[in-house]
């Protein structure tokens, strides 16, 4: 087998991880506003202000928030990494939930959606471009 062989079988199964991102980036990029339609409404109390040092001169931060809801109670930590933050531990903010089954969804009023997004979405279509045409001259050699 040479290496043109060895690689139109291996890198088609690549589109469906590439694919899988771009969906991926698409659901975390429409999560606050998803949340904000279908979860609840509460207010939840900034107990902790985390901070990342991303570099000797920028440091960000990120809140943690815990609320009560109907089962109980729940520490959310955002996503999103600002500088400065602009809330003091103790502050009373608006968040939404949505809890389903395992999966926990929390958004605060003035989060985004970060860097996250973005990022799975440039790997998605860097691997869909390397992967698509190989999948293409696969299903052009099966015919």
């Amino acid at each position: 087998m040479n290496i043109f062989e060895t690689t139109t079988q291996i890198i088609p199964g690549f589109a469906m991880l590439g694919t899988y991102l771009l969906i991926l980036a698409h659901s975390r990029k429409h999560l606050p506003e998803r949340v904000k339609k279908n979860g609840v409404e509460t207010i939840g109390t900034i107990i902790e202000i985390r901070h990342n040092s991303t570099s000797s001169t920028s440091q960000q931060e990120t809140l943690v928030v815990d609320f009560t809801y109907s089962s109980g109670s729940y520490r959310h930590v955002s996503n999103e990494y600002i500088s400065p933050s602009g809330y003091k531990v103790g502050e009373k903010v608006k968040i939404w939930y949505h809890f389903y089954k395992s999966k926990r969804e929390v958004v605060i009023e003035d989060e985004g959606v970060g860097n996250l997004p973005s990022k799975l979405y440039r790997w998605g279509m860097i691997i869909c471009l390397i992967s698509y045409p190989f999948l293409i001259i696969k299903m052009i050699n099966l015919v």
